[in-house]
């Protein structure tokens, strides 16, 4: 997660949205770099959302699956 000018964005909430199967209504924090982790239960593409203070909710989607262990997504957060 990092903001409009590239710097890390800690303690930023990221949570599914949308997926193939039942989701577990659970978030993520973001470490003090911007990165998180999220456990998918299953394989297919997943929306993700994402909160953080002083800046716009976001959304985005990522694939996977396809014998991948790690996705691997950037979500560019703008200020409110």
């Amino acid at each position: 997660m990092v903001d409009a000018a590239g710097a890390p964005v800690p303690m930023a909430s990221v949570y599914f949205v949308e997926g193939p199967v039942a989701l577990p209504d659970i978030a993520a924090l973001t470490g003090p770099d911007g990165s998180f982790r999220l456990s998918a239960p299953g394989a297919g593409a997943y929306t993700l959302g994402v909160r953080s203070d002083g800046h716009k909710p976001a959304a985005a989607t990522v694939q996977v699956g396809g014998g991948r262990l790690v996705a691997v997504l950037e979500i560019v957060l703008v200020p409110e």
